[in-house]
């Protein structure tokens, strides 16, 4: 900011200097010092503009910190959750999957599981062929009731795919979730840069329209100073020139006037050469005065382009430093979120 309001104190000074010197030749204009207190004001004023900006920026900045903070503890609790799930899920089918022991049977149970074998036997050779057909479906059926008692036996391979097969859908809908996350805080910082340019812009074009209309003011007021000196400095000489005149001249100018008088030239006095003389002289002066205030636009011109170029390469520089604080904030967030 300083190197930006550079030319504006040199200005300043400059005018100051010139107050200075008005109230020492005993000029004294208080609208002048107005003047300059009030662009001292507003320098100030645009310094702590620029400060306010900092702060508005540095703000920003760290609520999309605290923003991406929450995203990424939430979603590491939720992939947390998720990874106990799975782990119990996974516990519970390897413990379906151990065979069973069987149960240990007494040795009068046994027994009577070999009588009745050898009795159903006898029962089947004695009997009908209707009978031995009826039996065969009994046992059938209480193979069955005996199948259905024990576990399920499942296949690991087929249980792996499945598992697999859930993992990738669930790595997948955590990936659209990150992308679709990402999109939603991409677009919130374009919309907060946007805003950040629109108002950088207008407030930049504000200051610009009010430091050209102070100095349009404080030029006009010192052309004014200079034609309001130029006057002064004419009288004085006039009062000079007729205090000083001595005897001796006057006589002499008295003696030409006579002369041509005498010879009927035309009416010509002394007053009049004069008038002509000055009138000659106040020429070259506003000559002179019209070609300073000429160099002086020219400078206060040049002052000016030399302005907009620096504020032309500040404004590249902060985008350069928004567009680098934009990817740094993305890799942050990638880091964060994976």
């Amino acid at each position: 900011m300083q190197n930006i309001l550079l030319p504006y104190t040199k200005e300043l000074q400059r005018l100051e200097n010139c107050l200075e010197g008005s109230q020492d030749g005993g000029v004294y204009l208080n609208p002048l010092q107005e003047q300059m207190q009030r662009a001292k004001q507003n320098v100030l004023k645009l310094e702590s503009i620029h400060e306010n900006k900092k702060k508005l920026q540095a703000d920003y900045s760290a609520k999309l910190q605290k923003l991406n903070n929450k995203l990424s503890s939430s979603m590491e609790q939720s992939l947390k959750k998720k990874e106990t799930q799975l782990i119990a899920l996974s516990n519970k089918l390897k413990k379906k999957n151990i065979k069973r022991k069987p149960r240990k049977m007494s040795v009068q149970d046994e027994i009577k599981e070999i009588k009745e074998e050898g009795t159903a036997k006898v029962e089947l050779v004695e009997q009908v062929p209707q009978k031995i057909q009826q039996k065969k479906e009994v046992t059938i059926q209480e193979t069955q009731t005996m199948k259905l008692a024990e576990p399920k036996h499942l296949d690991e391979f087929e249980f792996f795919k499945k598992l697999n097969k859930s993992i990738d859908a669930a790595s997948q809908r955590k990936s659209q979730r990150l992308d679709n996350i990402k999109q939603r805080l991409h677009g919130q910082d374009e919309i907060i840069h946007q805003h950040l340019e629109k108002s950088n812009k207008t407030k930049e074009e504000q200051e610009q329209n009010r430091l050209t209309q102070i100095y349009n003011k404080l030029l006009n007021l010192t052309q004014k100073e200079q034609q309001k000196k130029s006057k002064n400095k004419i009288k004085q000489k006039k009062k000079s020139l007729q205090i000083n005149m001595s005897s001796s001249e006057s006589n002499k100018y008295n003696n030409t006037f006579r002369y041509e008088e005498q010879r009927s030239e035309p009416n010509r006095t002394v007053r009049s050469i004069t008038q002509d003389i000055k009138f000659i002289n106040v020429k070259q002066r506003l000559e002179k005065l019209q070609n300073e205030r000429e160099q002086q636009v020219k400078t206060i011109l040049d002052k000016h382009q030399q302005y907009s170029y620096r504020l032309q390469q500040n404004k590249q520089i902060l985008d350069e430093l928004s567009n680098t604080c934009q990817y740094y904030n993305f890799k942050i967030k990638e880091q964060y979120l994976l």
